[in-house]
């Protein structure tokens, strides 16, 4: 799940020769195959790290990619050697569309993967498709480059300890935690979407499909504050020790309340054992930057980067 903003998925590519011959006879395209699932969650652990790769069945079955119908397989001899699905949510604002994931055992299935994501990018009516690569995916940067992709901009993953925590007291800071089951869903769809509006590779979503992305969340190391009149004023996104989506109101900035919803998560996360937050923040967006460097996040892995081409 990933409704924030489309952190593609990353993997460590095997070198190869784009465009050779018998690589492209031996080749195909076909629908997501969930008999196949298994063996693409094997390739990308074994592309990635098994400790690294995320659950690819949930992610590509999800609702911003159609539960399933907006991704495609690269065949080879009977078995998977890549992954694409793409994300057209942000064509009606802004004309972007997102391959996430995209990744391929070689450059030949990265190159296959980006020109049909690409051909129906333009048939959805995008000015742009957008693609994340990661250090050691060489095969892949060969495929964007060949393809005449422009870099945008680095993401980068923070992480912190969880050790230490001390359990927050809402009430006492004037806020109401609201609970899950009580969620007012256009409410907090409305303040998602006035706080990620200018924040790049996040596209808007319809209703139903942010309640879809939202409603399976960890909800213990994760919260909604409203304010004493109800009106919701800042939440915290969490899912498998990530953060997924954090946004205050904007006449509420520089209050303090993310240093609130951090620390509650960082607190939840250490009763279960689970040792660092992490966060992805894109380099363009200078005020996320300086929230997590100012709560003492630090850059835990190699910068990946955002590549853009023009439809």
């Amino acid at each position: 799940m990933m409704p924030i903003s489309i952190f593609t998925l990353g993997c460590r590519a095997a070198h190869g020769e784009v465009g050779s011959a018998s690589a492209r006879a031996a080749l195909h395209l076909g629908p997501l195959d969930l008999a196949a699932l298994p063996a693409v969650q094997a390739l990308y652990a074994q592309l990635l790290a098994p400790a690294a790769a995320p659950d690819l069945a949930s992610t590509l079955q999800d609702a911003a990619r159609g539960h399933g119908r907006q991704v495609l397989l690269a065949w080879r001899a009977g078995q998977p050697v890549g992954c694409a699905g793409w994300v057209s949510l942000g064509i009606a604002r802004d004309g972007q569309c997102f391959a996430a994931p995209l990744f391929a055992a070689d450059a030949d299935a990265a190159s296959a993967l980006l020109a049909s994501v690409s051909r129906e990018a333009r048939r959805l009516g995008a000015r742009s498709l957008r693609v994340s690569a990661w250090a050691g995916e060489d095969a892949k940067l060969q495929a964007l480059r060949a393809a005449g992709f422009q870099y945008c901009f680095d993401w980068v993953q923070f992480a912190c300890a969880t050790a230490g925590a001390r359990a927050v007291d809402f009430a006492a800071a004037g806020w109401q935690r609201v609970a899950p089951a009580d969620f007012d869903w256009p409410q907090l769809a409305a303040l998602y979407a006035s706080t990620f509006r200018a924040v790049p590779n996040a596209p808007p979503v319809d209703l139903a499909t942010f309640q879809a992305e939202w409603t399976p969340a960890d909800w213990d190391a994760g919260c909604v504050l409203a304010d004493a009149t109800g009106r919701y004023r800042a939440f915290c996104l969490i899912e498998g020790g990530a953060v997924e989506a954090v946004g205050v109101d904007e006449a509420l900035r520089g209050q303090g309340l993310a240093r609130l919803l951090y620390q509650h998560a960082c607190e939840r996360l250490a009763l279960r054992g689970i040792t660092t937050l992490s966060a992805l923040v894109a380099s363009s967006n200078h005020a996320s930057l300086g929230l997590h460097q100012g709560l003492g996040f630090y850059e835990a892995q190699p910068r990946g980067a955002v590549y853009e081409l023009a439809l």
